[in-house]
């Protein structure tokens, strides 16, 4: 059996202001063209015989493609500027806080808003049992509920956001008054209350407060 040729070569391409180097590996073998950003920097897999303009010209393409879905997002407290209800605000002092005080401070902002509208969005689902609303510094989870106890707890980092994508979590937890499971049944009792639910998801999951 003949042993297969591979060509592998680094290149470097200017985009924008920024350059970038690629490690390119060519196959005889290989159909397609793909690029990828690994932890020691961009991959580019491409058949021997694709012609070097168009190999340049697809990297030059992919890059900024590549870079914009990785972008880093952008962080809710810097330094004493905030994200509240998805404005950003100026809190002197904030930065140089230690987290309790912090914590405590936009904690004060969030439960008011959120025990409010989890009685409101009862009364509109039709649940008659009042719930009890906590707000805990929870990292893997925007909301729970505990229908067992009829409490729901949502978490301080929902403070940064717009009070629509809030609104959608409050929704959310409430739903699973009636279905426990992310079941088809469960959003569209969602679906029901907040028609633009995936919408404010997206926004939620992406890190856009605003």
């Amino acid at each position: 059996m003949a042993k297969r040729q591979f060509k592998g070569y680094f290149e470097t391409y200017r985009v924008g202001d920024e350059s970038f180097t690629v490690e390119i590996r060519l196959s005889p073998y290989r159909r397609t063209t793909s690029l990828s950003l690994r932890k020691n920097g961009f991959v580019c897999n491409a058949p021997t015989r694709l012609p070097k303009d168009k190999l340049n010209s697809f990297i030059i393409a992919s890059i900024p493609k590549i870079l914009a879905k990785v972008k880093k997002k952008p962080e809710p407290i810097e330094g004493n500027d905030v994200y509240v209800f998805g404005v950003k605000t100026h809190i002197e002092g904030f930065g140089t806080s230690d987290k309790t005080k912090r914590n405590r401070l936009l904690k004060k902002e969030l439960l008011p808003y959120v025990s409010e509208m989890t009685k409101e969005y009862s009364s509109i689902m039709g649940i008659k049992e009042t719930y009890e609303v906590k707000v805990r510094d929870c990292r893997s989870v925007y909301g729970v509920n505990h229908r067992k106890t009829l409490s729901i707890t949502y978490s301080l980092n929902l403070v940064h956001y717009d009070k629509h994508i809030i609104d959608s979590v409050i929704i959310h937890e409430l739903a699973h008054h009636f279905v426990y499971g992310h079941t088809e049944k469960f959003y569209k009792i969602v679906l029901g209350i907040a028609p633009d639910y995936w919408k404010s998801r997206k926004k939620l999951i992406n890190h856009i407060y605003a």
